[in-house]
């Protein structure tokens, strides 16, 4: 990073607290990099500065995702969200605990007055249009579900065909139509199947209960309610046409928001500083700053990821272009924190 050195200088007293990075390894190490660049050069900024790690963003293991941004952000209780449990009934607090990561500190509103967070793209856009920083303005709107498909057990010897109700069998016209309803408008909408769970799972039984989980999104929040009310629809007609049940819970939302435009300005003006080609994107994965932007002032940037690939062994991002978002990322933090 190219900062030149200065002199300490006592820190101005007031009431201004900057959140400079988040989770994803990218983010987060540029956040620090920041903070390091700023310690080794001797700087002093007038706003104090905050770097935040959140867990589980992804929802991998734990549901939902964004854990640790909705608790910050007021969405459910710390004690609820230390009570979730994974896969396999162990909860959120017993493997913080396990891991060595619990703490005996509880979350307190924090005065922020602006956050920042750098991203890789996640996706090819950038690398088709020669963006080196993607500012991004705003944020698809996404609805998840849990679906459980059940009926009543049998043999799969002695059960004719024409006897035979497969819950594996109608999830699989589950996850088609879930597919088709996100290929009938692209680019601007998604729809996802990622998640089985089949009983028994054995060789010898038709599968009596098969829980999925599904996603659908749009960047409008009107056209993903009408993408929920398409898959409602067809899950009826399965149900109906194969005579199973099928339970529909929703268990989260994100978005959409929208970033603040003053701070995409900010971004836009700093990397123009630095002769980095700009292009505006609306991100179509969920991110803390979803639960933080409608409680402070909020901008991400992206980089490019290397033919967009993500959630990937190959994903990739060069460390030039992660340098050239951190770079943009301290020339905002700067600006915004004074010195």
């Amino acid at each position: 990073m190219r900062l030149p050195r200065r002199s300490p200088s006592a820190a101005t007293s007031i009431p201004y607290r900057l959140k400079a990075a988040s989770t994803g390894s990218s983010g987060f190490l540029a956040g620090l990099e920041v903070l390091r660049t700023l310690h080794d050069a001797g700087t002093r900024t007038k706003a104090s500065l905050e770097l935040v790690n959140w867990m589980n963003e992804e929802g991998s293991r734990f549901r939902p995702a964004m854990m640790g941004s909705r608790v910050a952000g007021g969405a459910f209780p710390l004690a609820s969200a230390l009570a979730f449990t994974d896969d396999s009934g162990i909860s959120v607090a017993q493997a913080l605990k396990d891991s060595g990561q619990a703490g005996p500190l509880t979350p307190a509103p924090r005065d922020w007055s602006a956050w920042l967070e750098l991203h890789i793209e996640q996706g090819p856009v950038m690398e088709a249009t020669g963006a080196e920083i993607g500012v991004v303005v705003g944020t698809m709107h996404a609805r998840y579900f849990q679906l459980t498909v059940t009926v009543e057990p049998s043999h799969v010897g002695p059960t004719e065909m024409n006897r035979r109700h497969d819950s594996l069998a109608a999830a699989a016209e589950v996850i088609l139509a879930v597919e088709r309803i996100g290929r009938s408008a692209e680019p601007y909408r998604r729809a996802s199947a990622s998640w089985i769970e089949n009983i028994p799972n054995a060789r010898g039984n038709v599968p009596h209960i098969t829980r999925l989980y599904c996603d659908v999104r749009h960047s409008q929040a009107e056209q993903a309610i009408a993408m929920e009310a398409s898959l409602r629809q067809a899950l009826s007609d399965i149900a109906t046409r194969r005579d199973v049940r099928i339970d529909t819970a929703p268990y989260a939302t994100f978005g959409p928001i929208m970033f603040n435009p003053t701070l995409g300005a900010l971004l836009r003006r700093k990397a123009a500083d630095r002769q980095l080609f700009t292009g505006d994107m609306i991100a179509a994965a969920g991110h803390d700053s979803v639960l933080m932007a409608p409680l402070v002032p909020s901008a991400m940037l992206f980089v490019p990821s290397v033919a967009g690939i993500t959630h990937n062994p190959k994903e990739y991002s060069t460390k030039e272009q992660v340098a050239h978002g951190a770079q943009v990322l301290l020339d905002a933090v700067l600006e915004l924190a004074g010195v």
